[in-house]
């Protein structure tokens, strides 16, 4: 059992609900029921489940941009509502699908974010070229104008934007799409990386191989609710995450 201390992310009863469909045939969905979690310093969670589980829809809870209908959030001890600001400077957040603007370069836009967190010049600059470093933009390239990336590179550029400011908690939501197997392998060295420096990663996904190879921990959800968390050793040594998952998602169905 973590100690207090030792837990950066909580969440008691999280749930969240809306409406879907015609103005006048609304129907209640719960996309999120009672979620209660804790995520410990320096570990990779790992958060699986299929298309449609409220993996999503947690995240934004968790991340301050949606306001869950019930239960509470802490972060770093602290509660933590929608519209709060004090925890962002602590916080990175790779989404599943961003907008970046296409008429910035890439620099433009690192320096753009670092500023927005307040770091000072000559600290924006060593962070943009460790960024860079990360990502494996070599100097040439890294005046290429946004409209002018790949889905790929797009998608390593929102890694770095998340991290510039060298946050304490990273969220990320299906961080390997569109990456090329060989940014795939600097992903995962990416996080390695990360755990070496003491960060906690929430690591979201329905790609079961990314989350067994890289996660301390896995929780289990699906249909909005959390079947099951435990150490990936724990689920090693029961056959295999992947025959447990399946067994844990066509039982929810």
């Amino acid at each position: 059992m973590a100690s207090e201390e030792n837990i950066v992310l909580k969440t008691q009863s999280l749930s969240k609900e809306y409406k879907s469909g015609p103005v006048f045939f609304q129907k209640k969905v719960r996309a999120v029921i009672d979620l209660t979690l804790d995520v410990r310093r320096g570990e990779v969670f790992g958060f699986l489940g299929p298309n449609g589980a409220g993996k999503t829809t947690t995240l934004h809870m968790l991340a301050g941009i949606s306001r869950p209908t019930a239960g509470g959030i802490e972060i770093f001890g602290k509660p933590f509502r929608c519209g709060q600001i004090w925890p962002l400077s602590r916080i990175g957040y790779v989404p599943e699908s961003t907008y970046l603007p296409a008429d910035m370069t890439m620099t433009e836009l690192l320096s753009f974010f670092a500023r927005l967190y307040g770091l000072p010049g000559a600290t924006v600059r060593e962070r943009i070229a460790s960024m860079f470093e990360m990502i494996g933009f070599v100097l040439r390239e890294r005046a290429t104008f946004v409209r002018s990336l790949s889905m790929g590179q797009r998608r390593l550029l929102d890694l770095a934007l998340a991290l510039v400011h060298d946050p304490d908690l990273i969220f990320f939501d299906e961080p390997t799409v569109y990456l090329d197997p060989l940014a795939v392998e600097r992903f995962r060295g990416i996080i390695g990386m990360l755990k070496k420096k003491g960060k906690t990663i929430f690591l979201s996904s329905h790609t079961l191989p990314l989350i067994e190879r890289l996660s301390d921990r896995v929780a289990v959800i699906a249909r909005g609710r959390l079947l099951r968390v435990a150490s990936a050793q724990d689920f090693a040594a029961e056959g295999g995450l992947e025959p447990i998952f399946l067994q844990l998602v066509k039982g929810a169905s």
